[in-house]
């Protein structure tokens, strides 16, 4: 219900109400015309999200709520915030399977997504450097190289048998972003995030990737770095906690990446400004609409 809320917001209505919700729940015939309290009380939690979202994203994700209505600010337009939408079109593809079977592009979703995370990095952990690992159509990486540019990177020696140890079909082993605190002494031991941007909706099952033990190994390093998970969808904190007790130490999901957005001085290159821009715009006349 928020996601398709807030979509509807910046995409297309600008403000809703709550009686205009509870009129498509009865008109889609979710909810019984005979039983509108449900469908009042449906309106009701996605009113109490937006809200939680607006105050978890640490005002973020931008939008006004009020008892009956809900809006976006005056003269909104949503290319001034491109990765806000980027991210809400990925989470509606969950909403909208079959819309997403037909509109997918997985392997350009999912660079769009490592570079999008890659640049909010200096606002989720300022001070840490970036390296963005990840294998896709246009850069092919294999484990080796990505041990040989992280060894210099943290300063390890990689293991000295390193084709015993990693599969031929590997890849980039599930890894597609390390950050990294430098310190002066180039010495090993440094606090390091490898993180797995899941930008599809099987992230569950990606939250034992990168798998921690496998890359100190690769790395012949002296501590297991911790590993983490990126997802363009608002998680739950029954889901975030379940992540973490199962291999995930940190989940940056979709409040915790808007609230990065906030950092001083952070800004998104031009560039991918204008591609995710591009992306959007060509997948919105296919949105589907329920209102």
């Amino acid at each position: 219900m928020a996601d398709w809320l807030e979509a509807s917001l910046i995409f297309f209505d600008g403000q809703l109400s709550k009686s205009d919700v509870v009129d498509v729940l009865i008109e889609e015939q979710i909810c019984s015309s005979d039983n509108q309290d449900i469908a009042h009380e449906i309106a009701d939690m996605g009113w109490s999200e937006l809200e939680l979202r607006h105050q978890q994203s640490g005002g973020g994700i931008k939008v006004n709520v009020s008892r009956t209505r809900v809006e976006v600010p005056d003269n909104y337009n949503w290319t001034d915030e491109p990765v806000r939408a980027f991210l809400l079109v990925l989470s509606i593809m969950r909403l909208y399977p079959d819309w997403a079977r037909e509109h997918r592009d997985a392997p350009r979703q999912g660079e769009l997504f490592e570079r999008v995370v890659e640049g909010l990095c200096p606002g989720l952990l300022p001070g840490w450097s970036t390296y963005r690992a990840g294998w896709s159509p246009g850069s092919v990486v294999s484990i080796p190289q990505i041990v040989n540019d992280l060894c210099e990177r943290l300063h390890t020696k990689g293991h000295p048998e390193l084709g015993r140890w990693v599969p031929e079909a590997a890849k980039d082993g599930g890894l597609d972003i390390v950050c990294y605190r430098s310190f002066p002494d180039k010495r090993e031991a440094v606090p390091t995030f490898f993180l797995q941007c899941a930008s599809g909706t099987n992230w569950r099952l990606k939250i034992n990737t990168p798998n921690a033990d496998e890359w100190k190994k690769y790395l012949d390093a002296a501590v297991q770095p911790s590993t983490g998970i990126a997802a363009p969808f608002v998680i739950s904190e029954k889901d975030v906690r379940y992540a973490g007790l199962h291999g995930q130490i940190v989940v940056f999901d979709r409040l915790r990446l808007m609230s990065a957005l906030l950092t001083e001085g952070l800004a998104l290159s031009d560039e991918l400004r204008t591609e995710l821009v591009k992306w959007i715009e060509n997948l919105i006349p296919t949105l589907p609409q329920m209102s």
